[in-house]
């Protein structure tokens, strides 16, 4: 157990306790409150070391400490500034974050088209075909994604300028390569016979009878498919936007059945 303070004092070697000079500044403490409410300045020497000089000394030395446990040391606090600082994102790099965002939805969106383009289920017959995609976006996103795009029908001024849900319209081939930019690649479809229609059998003519009947849509040959257009309808509420593409085959057998014909 460590002797008390007083004890120290008195065991200390001659000439232990000597005269310092001690050159202060700045605003920091330099005194001792005792007890009774004095304070005791510490720039000098102290001839004496009382007990209530001792008790003010401890509690001092206590209460430094807590400041110290709560502080990181002045060379880390500089280093995790400067860290800070240098992790803060600059107006270029968030907008190229942004973008980079932008690009990732927008591709997303080309690729599933892509897929639905070649499914057994969106079959080119001759005439256009509708598909349609659904995606949820906050609406920070969206905006990113279409601001300054397409054709704005709603909200406007004109209609419905209180709505939530937007309204967008693509029309044409230079609104769709600016909204799709780098994305855009060709797609590919699939012709498809037109089923239903009755078959020839042996006798001749079209029956039901004799090897007659319905034919169904078979797959013919792979063609190469285009936008036509494509509208946009977001609900900020719901974060729901759907986007229905028009897409038809281009090339041979484009036009080859008629929109009324049964075969």
């Amino acid at each position: 157990m460590a002797p008390p303070a007083a004890a120290v004092k008195e065991n200390a070697p001659s000439g232990s306790l000597k005269q310092t000079t001690l050159q202060m500044g700045g605003t920091r403490k330099r005194t001792l409150t005792m007890s009774n409410g004095e304070k005791l300045d510490i720039t000098s020497k102290i001839d004496k070391a009382t007990p209530e000089i001792v008790e003010a000394m401890r509690l001092r030395i206590l209460e430094l400490e807590d400041e110290i446990s709560t502080q990181a040391p002045p060379a880390k606090r500089a280093r995790t500034s400067a860290a800070a600082d240098s992790s803060a994102p600059t107006p270029n790099a968030s907008a190229k974050a942004d973008e980079k965002k932008r690009k990732i939805q927008v591709k997303k969106i080309f690729d599933q088209l892509k897929k639905d383009c070649k499914s057994n289920d969106v079959k080119f017959q001759g005439t256009a075909k509708t598909i349609k995609i659904d995606e949820v976006l906050e609406p920070a996103d969206f905006d990113a994604m279409f601001a300054g795009k397409g054709l704005l029908v709603q909200p406007t001024p004109e209609c419905k300028p209180k709505s939530t849900v937007t309204i967008m319209r693509f029309e044409n081939q230079a609104q769709i390569a600016a909204f799709f930019g780098d994305e855009l690649k060709p797609l590919k479809g699939n012709i498809w016979s037109r089923g239903g229609s009755g078959t020839r059998n042996y006798g001749g003519g079209f029956g039901f009878g004799g090897g007659g009947g319905f034919a169904k849509s078979v797959k013919l040959s792979a063609c190469d498919v285009a936008i036509r257009n494509f509208e946009v309808n977001y609900a900020r509420n719901s974060l729901k936007c759907t986007i229905k593409f028009e897409v038809t085959q281009v090339g041979a057998g484009a036009n080859y059945y008629d929109d009324e014909s049964d075969y």
